[in-house]
């Protein structure tokens, strides 16, 4: 298998692991809330938008304060509100407020007629306007009998203008969902009306459409609801708390008082009017939630029905992406992280690796304007997840490549310059003068030997004879330096492995003894060697430099090893290294040459053993 392909193999498996991942913490109560948390951003983000053909006639305090009596008796003030909107040109009536008992059971004092008046005002009203009427499905279930005998609610159920007003919580106690219909049972009458909630009884009369099942699917005429399978609608809610547009109840009540119906006419002509509580006896948490708490930063639950209701009118739904594309989107997430973790720099990864998931992020914003749910918290939970693992397998894969890069430097230009290179972690043009030893080395007779044999069977002998001369170097701690043609240039100095302070000369003539000695197939060894001063470091430019070392002491070592030829020897060394190499080398003087640019002759010695049985 290639490098690129286990590469890309590599890869593929983080991004689909790391999706994997997001996906099963989805389902965990924590993850869930923060995708929840996430989705709640987008409405911030996007800001307020319009609310047309829905109006709120609030219950606020202010109304409080004017309606001198209790509003468990407003029922007179409920009847000409509902009196008023139907002359005015209301679409539809909703009423948002709840008639648990008759209002005689409260106090026997109290005039009878109250519950029947409002059953009649609704009566009337509902031949030109529907009044949609709440009730509690709770409380009717405790309470059935009692129910029964309040006559607003009889006639609502009785016309088809009763729904339920229940709100739906999320787990962390924000409202984000709304229940539109009850669930329809399998063995129930098929004609059998199925109870809605206050929005969707009203989006209905407003329309002039039925909402019914088709399958599983849940339609409004012939737009299909997107709801879950407990018929639960994600509210594209408008704005945050007052977006909604209201009139107070007691300012609605002095218009219609004062027959002013050009101003009803204004505030609800042509459109559907929910009457409930705007105070702080009904408020909610919503997706524009702030730090700040009270009233003001939450929602009333009259307004969350106005927001359902507007979401059924407008078709501005918002729904979760298909599974697969879910799946694909967080796929494609993960291999952009991972991809850039395990290619880019350090430096380029933390600019780019923001940059994507910016944009990723920018993505699911843009979904949600469209009318897609794509969580953002689950882009960034997988965008977490391949970076890591993608800085894992760099570092991995960094450290298995520095290994093998700090092999290549030492095996081609040796041990010193790479742990050089090691320590300093700077490449640059430098060299300083040491105190080393030079060993030549050369074939005898290797042009010759070439011109008969097949080149890579020469080839192969001479990498055969090249390891087994620079094992015999890396035996003594010297460092070969280059290859010349068939020829070695290796360093002795202080600064090999395990030296000691001015054995290097030492080391290097055992050295070349065994290398002239050692058996190498048809090849014979000379050797030259040379003590003194050099530059030793880097030599080159910026695009192609080579370590080396340079002076006259290895040119003085070059031309011993050429001596040999002349000498009849196999390993000649100078006058400074016999004498720094000590006594424990035997050698014997061959005598001396004139050398070029030096005004003495150089003295020639060679290894005493190298002459005994000659």
């Amino acid at each position: 298998m290639s490098p690129r392909l286990k590469k890309i193999l590599v890869i593929a498996a983080i991004a689909v692991a790391s999706a994997a991942a997001t996906a099963g913490l989805s389902q965990f109560r924590f993850f869930d809330l923060l995708r929840l948390k996430a989705q709640d951003v987008h409405f911030v983000l996007r800001g307020t938008q319009p609310v047309n053909d829905i109006v709120i006639l609030g219950i606020d305090n202010a109304t409080l304060d004017r309606l001198l009596k209790p509003s468990l008796y407003w029922h007179d003030y409920y009847a000409d509100a509902m009196t008023a909107a139907a002359e005015a040109g209301a679409k539809a009536f909703v009423l948002d407020v709840t008639f648990a008992i008759p209002v005689a059971d409260y106090e026997k004092d109290n005039p009878p007629h109250l519950d029947s008046d409002l059953a009649g005002a609704f009566l009337q009203a509902s031949q030109t306007m529907p009044v949609i009427c709440a009730f509690v499905p709770e409380a009717m279930g405790a309470q059935r009998d009692a129910l029964g005998a309040v006559p607003l609610n009889m006639a609502a159920g009785t016309m088809g203008l009763a729904a339920f007003a229940n709100l739906t919580d999320d787990p962390d106690a924000f409202v984000r969902t709304q229940v539109l219909i009850e669930k329809p049972e399998k063995t129930a009458d098929p004609a059998s009306p199925l109870t809605r909630s206050m929005s969707l009884l009203a989006a209905e009369k407003f329309l002039g459409v039925e909402a019914q099942f088709k399958g599983d699917q849940l339609y409004l005429g012939n737009r299909r609801l997107p709801v879950n399978e407990d018929r639960q609608l994600t509210i594209n809610f408008a704005g945050p708390p007052e977006t909604v547009p209201r009139v107070p109840f007691y300012k609605f009540l002095e218009a219609a008082h004062n027959k002013d119906l050009a101003t009803l006419r204004k505030w609800v002509g042509g459109k559907v009017v929910l009457l409930g509580p705007d105070n702080s006896g009904d408020r909610h948490n919503t997706p524009f939630y702030t730090v700040f708490a009270g009233d003001k930063y939450t929602t009333p639950g009259v307004e969350v029905h106005a927001n359902t209701l507007r979401t059924l009118l407008t078709g501005d739904f918002l729904q979760p992406v298909p599974e697969w594309a879910r799946v694909l989107g967080l796929l494609l997430t993960a291999g952009v992280s991972v991809t850039m973790a395990a290619s880019f720099a350090v430096s380029q990864t933390a600019l780019w690796s923001l940059l994507a998931l910016l944009i990723s992020l920018g993505a699911t914003h843009i979904l949600f304007r469209a009318g897609w749910l794509f969580s953002s918290s689950e882009v960034m939970m997988t965008y977490g997840f391949a970076l890591l693992g993608g800085v894992v397998y760099r570092f991995a894969t960094a450290e298995r490549k520095s290994s093998f890069f700090r092999s290549a430097v030492a095996l081609f230009v040796g041990k010193q310059v790479a742990q050089s290179l090691d320590q300093s972690n700077k490449i640059s043009l430098h060299g300083k003068r040491q105190t080393v030893t030079i060993l030549f080395t050369d074939i005898r007779g290797f042009t010759a030997f070439c011109e008969s044999k097949d080149p890579a069977v020469v080839v192969d002998l001479l990498n055969t004879y090249m390891q087994t001369m620079v094992s015999i170097i890396v035996q003594y701690g010297g460092h070969v330096n280059k290859f010349i043609g068939d020829g070695i240039l290796a360093v002795f100095s202080d600064d090999d492995d395990r030296a000691k302070p001015g054995d290097h000369a030492f080391r290097a003539v055992r050295c070349a003894t065994d290398m002239v000695m050692a058996e190498a197939g048809d090849f014979k060894t000379g050797a030259g060697i040379h003590s003194g001063e050099v530059v030793i470091g880097n030599v080159g430019s910026s695009d192609k430099m080579e370590f080396t070392v340079l002076g006259d002491t290895v040119n003085l070592a070059s031309r011993l090893e050429s001596l040999n030829k002349e000498q009849k020897t196999k390993l000649l060394l100078s006058e400074a290294t016999r004498e720094m190499s000590g006594a424990g080398i035997d050698t014997i003087y061959i005598g001396q040459v004139p050398v070029r640019g030096k005004t003495e002759p150089m003295k020639l010695y060679t290894v005493k053993s190298l002459t005994e049985g000659k």
